[in-house]
């Protein structure tokens, strides 16, 4: 018996290993933006919560004033996914001049689940240059009208951390400040994150 050759279409086997190397490349791109997806930002809950002002009782002055922020993250991505923040600043502005300022420490929070960090901006570290301004909002808050716009920004921590720094803003009017303020905030990635406050 004579054995039979087999004839070897090019065309064929080159085709195969074409689609085999599109669908490899597909799949691997699929699990990067799957991971991505996962390790983004957008799967964080925040918000932010004015709870108070101290010195408000005292003359009102700038100098005297202690804004008690709390800031709270949830973390809603799947169980081996935890987000990490090294600090932060909080801002606190009245018509867009800074009247007080302090840092945010520090915190985590694993996967599934919340965390809560406070944060105090004391008036004394910001300087209000423009007088007028400083004498509207001390008439404004003897009055109990004052508005004021209260930023934090964050700064991720640790290894795999994916995306910027991340910007609360939240309005705030004084005289709802005699129980906790807390509203959602808006978080404008692509801009905000990269300003100086």
């Amino acid at each position: 018996m004579e054995k039979e050759l087999t004839h070897v279409h090019w065309g064929e086997v080159l085709w195969f290993s074409w689609l085999s190397f599109l669908i490899g490349v597909g799949a691997g791109v699929l699990l990067l933006a799957l991971i991505n997806a996962f390790r983004s930002s957008y799967w964080d809950v925040y918000s932010l919560e004015l709870t108070g002002m101290d010195g408000r009782d005292q003359p009102a002055e700038l100098s005297g004033l202690a804004f008690n922020v709390t800031l709270h993250v949830e973390n809603r991505r799947p169980k081996w996914v935890g987000n990490s923040f090294s600090h932060g600043k909080v801002v606190v502005s009245y018509a867009g001049v800074a009247v007080a300022e302090g840092r945010v420490p520090g915190f985590s929070v694993r996967a599934k689940s919340a965390a809560e960090v406070d944060a105090v901006a004391l008036g004394g570290k910001a300087g209000v240059a423009d007088a007028a301004v400083r004498r509207r909002v001390e008439a404004e808050l003897r009055w109990d009208s004052a508005e004021f716009d209260v930023e934090a920004k964050l700064f991720r921590s640790g290894v795999g951390q994916q995306g910027g720094p991340v910007v609360l803003w939240c309005k705030v009017a004084s005289r709802v400040l005699h129980q906790p303020s807390r509203c959602r905030t808006f978080t404008d990635f692509m801009t905000r994150a990269d300003e100086e406050f």
